[in-house]
């Protein structure tokens, strides 16, 4: 397969992925909150398995508007689980997202596709990012506009462990 072609069907597994983190026409769902986390699992018909994702809505420190969407799944039951992050469209797409957890190290994440509901990346979730959003106390998510003047967005992790936990 030629590498434009397996780039485009990454991209649109990770798009089918996105979109399954958005509240779905579902037969039947069930949410439950751990602090500032939020459970959901849904079936699209009875016949259907239940597929679950944590997640959070982080608003702006300035005026406190929405403006990123973090969710964590498992697309697939013997992978890692993996972040979903979607930011507003109009970010300046070079700069990508900085990722600071409490006062650790910054890690630079790389806006992956930019769609009519905003501009999506992802990650695994495993090894020592894992374990630092489990004893973390604040993530700080860090990105620019089309001016290129920063926003930064603290998304809590209260409550993210015992989420977790049982989105397995």
């Amino acid at each position: 397969m030629p590498a434009n072609a397996r780039l485009i069907a990454a991209l649109a597994a990770g798009l089918y992925l996105l979109t399954s983190l958005a509240p779905a026409q579902a037969i039947s769902a069930r949410e439950k909150d751990f602090e500032d986390w939020r459970l959901r699992c849904e079936r699209k018909s009875d016949n259907d398995p239940e597929r679950c994702f944590i997640m959070q809505i982080a608003k702006t420190l300035k005026d406190k508007r929405d403006i990123l969407r973090i969710g964590v799944r498992y697309p697939e039951s013997e992978k890692p689980a993996m972040v979903f992050l979607t930011l507003p469209l109009g970010v300046y797409l070079p700069g990508g997202l900085l990722l600071q957890i409490d006062e650790g190290e910054i890690l630079n994440i790389p806006l992956e596709i930019c769609l009519a509901n905003g501009c999506h990346t992802r990650m695994a979730l495993e090894g020592p990012l894992l374990k630092t959003l489990k004893v973390g106390h604040q993530a700080t998510l860090t990105f620019y506009d089309s001016r290129q003047q920063k926003i930064t967005v603290p998304v809590s992790l209260a409550g993210f462990t015992a989420a977790y936990a049982a989105l397995k």
